[in-house]
């Protein structure tokens, strides 16, 4: 028979291996639940990082929309309504641009399309004949306010040539700039450079040749 003192032992040695398993056991548990805590804090963070990342592309998109609108209503007020307001569509496939590009792109377009085009080489001898056409008549101005100064004598004899000299050459350039600016619009053209250098220098001519004609 088993003695008392082996049972003992006995006893003793399963209360230690059960005191080892409880210990493994509450050290499992409680790594387990660190490791769920852990992941719980991670989900939230990636939870909230989500939130916010749909926040601001929820922002983002209404900013896209009122950019498209605003585009819209530019277009619209200058070509006038030609059809209804512009809805979502998809972007033809393998096009990898942004709705920064799209955007960018129609108001490139929508720039290029109301730019009105310069006057063609065609017209330069109209051109020509404005400028001095304006030069004729800032000629004309000049010598009639010299025949005024002439006429009364006195003080203004002397100002007034001074001041038609300066007139004829001031004037010139303006008439044939007004005229030639009536001429380009109803061509729905603009004035360009060149243009406006034509304009200038051959009316600074004829003012000129004026001048000199009204002096001999």
């Amino acid at each position: 028979m088993t003695s008392y003192r082996e049972l003992i032992r006995s006893l003793a040695g399963i209360d230690a291996e059960v005191d080892t398993h409880r210990a493994e056991a509450r050290d499992w548990y409680e790594r387990t639940v660190a490791n769920a805590e852990a992941k719980y804090r991670e989900a939230e963070q990636r939870a909230a990082a989500a939130d916010a990342r749909l926040r601001d592309a929820n922002r983002h998109a209404d900013d896209i929309d009122m950019r498209v609108y605003d585009a819209w209503g530019e277009t619209t007020a200058r070509f006038g309504r030609i059809g209804a307001a512009p809805s979502a569509v998809l972007p033809p496939d393998g096009d990898r641009r942004g709705a920064e590009e799209w955007l960018m792109d129609a108001h490139a377009q929508l720039a290029r399309s109301g730019r009105r085009a310069g006057l063609p080489e065609q017209t330069r001898n109209i051109l020509v004949a404005l400028g001095v056409l304006g030069g004729v008549l800032a000629g004309l101005a000049g010598f009639g306010v010299r025949a005024a100064g002439d006429s009364v004598g006195g003080d203004l004899a002397v100002v007034l040539p001074v001041l038609a000299l300066l007139l004829t050459l001031a004037l010139g350039p303006i008439i044939a700039l007004l005229a030639a600016k009536v001429y380009a619009d109803r061509r729905g053209a603009v004035l360009e450079s060149g243009a406006v250098s034509v304009l200038v220098v051959s009316a600074l001519v004829t003012a000129g040749l004026a001048i000199v004609v009204q002096n001999v």
